[in-house]
């Protein structure tokens, strides 16, 4: 069914086209109205899941609540409350259910297959300040455990080696074309120095994992 708060634009990006302007017209005033946390919005281009994220005072809330505020299973898709924004950390955390219909984070889990992430390489955050582009870097499941989820960094060679360290576990391995320095903006390739995004959801009857879709996000010029 149609979202409230958005509009499908007429310019659809096709997945693998970066060039195109994005797709969704979100009018945050009007999610931030129904709920204060409202922080941006996620989105699959050609998938079902495009959602409002929360951004709240705690970890464990929105795991039980909806963004309308009723206590149901299927919670909410929220940034981890360590993050001190949308995409202003080295490492921005999205978590969702992995819900047996496919809401929420159902669905990714269909990136453990690499012929899917081939189809549908990037997702795009939309927040009240701009649009990014997340480029899918690694796709794995790894240990449910601190060291995995970073919110920042403390140097670069820091962050070289949470995202080696992804790529080592990953299902798949994904070489991605490096923006090149003086190349337009909205070429759309993501370079070492974006930060990162990454989006965690619980694995079917392992309480000890997660898998995770790790991206770079890049500003998409408008």
């Amino acid at each position: 069914g149609e979202q409230p708060g958005v509009e499908k634009g007429e310019n659809c990006v096709k997945a693998g086209d970066l060039k195109n302007p994005p797709l969704l017209l979100i009018d945050f005033e009007e999610l931030s109205g129904r709920n204060g946390d409202a922080a941006a919005w996620l989105d699959f281009p050609g998938q079902a899941i495009s959602y409002p994220v929360v951004h709240g005072e705690d970890n464990s809330r929105y795991l039980k609540y909806t963004f309308e505020g009723t206590r149901n299973g299927a919670g909410c898709i929220f940034a981890d409350a360590r993050n001190t924004g949308l995409v202003t950390d080295g490492n921005t955390i999205l978590y969702g259910h992995n819900m047996r219909n496919g809401s929420m984070f159902g669905l990714l889990k269909r990136y453990m297959e690499q012929s899917h992430y081939e189809q549908f390489p990037y997702f795009d955050l939309y927040t009240p300040e701009a649009v990014y582009r997340c480029e899918i870097i690694a796709c794995c499941r790894i240990r449910a455990q601190g060291e995995n989820y970073p919110t920042d960094f403390s140097s670069e060679p820091e962050k070289e080696k949470f995202i080696q360290d992804m790529k080592n576990q990953a299902q798949y391995p994904i070489e991605l074309q490096e923006a090149v320095e003086g190349e337009p903006r909205d070429t759309g390739h993501s370079g070492p120095d974006s930060p990162l995004v990454m989006l965690s959801t619980c694995v079917g009857g392992q309480r000890r994992y997660r898998f995770v879709v790790l991206a770079r996000a890049v500003e998409v010029a408008e």
